[in-house]
């Protein structure tokens, strides 16, 4: 496994790059000790991985998945507000944590409903796209549609 320390002024985050990082999930969350883990994913990818991640994070604190449907379509309101209902529904707190388990649709729309719970919570990347992994999954972007414009 290779790690990327990407520092900023005033804090730093790490780019974890290597085989099999899905099935140690709980070993790179664990330190961050989340009382509460909201696991954001599409349908496809959801499909794919998220019953062994699940599985794998509810050994660190409780889980409750939201499965957005795919497509860029879906980068909007209804989808940032399915998932605070969902942190709300499983009492998050400032301790807890969203994973965005899928592209860039996932991580944008994640990253946003993180950003505004609570004024903010912890928020993990995990981008299963390339373009994800290369963009959107670097650099703290988040953002939603609107009818006027893209990522506003």
């Amino acid at each position: 496994m290779q790690r990327v320390v990407v520092g900023l002024p005033g804090r730093q985050y790490d780019i974890l790059i290597g085989a099999d990082l899905l099935g140690r999930a709980p070993e790179f969350i664990a330190p961050l000790a989340p009382t509460c883990i909201a696991l954001v994913t599409s349908a496809t990818v959801g499909g794919l991985y998220a019953d062994s991640v699940r599985r794998a994070l509810e050994k660190l604190a409780g889980v409750v998945t939201v499965v957005l449907p795919d497509g860029e379509t879906h980068k909007q309101w209804s989808s940032v507000s399915t998932i605070l209902d969902a942190l709300v529904d499983c009492r998050a707190d400032r301790k807890s944590l969203v994973v965005a388990l899928g592209g860039g649709v996932v991580g944008d729309v994640a990253g946003f409903a993180a950003a505004i719970y609570m004024r903010g919570i912890r928020y993990v990347q995990v981008p299963t796209t390339l373009l994800a992994q290369v963009d959107s999954s670097v650099g703290g972007k988040t953002g939603i549609n609107s009818p006027q414009g893209k990522n506003l």
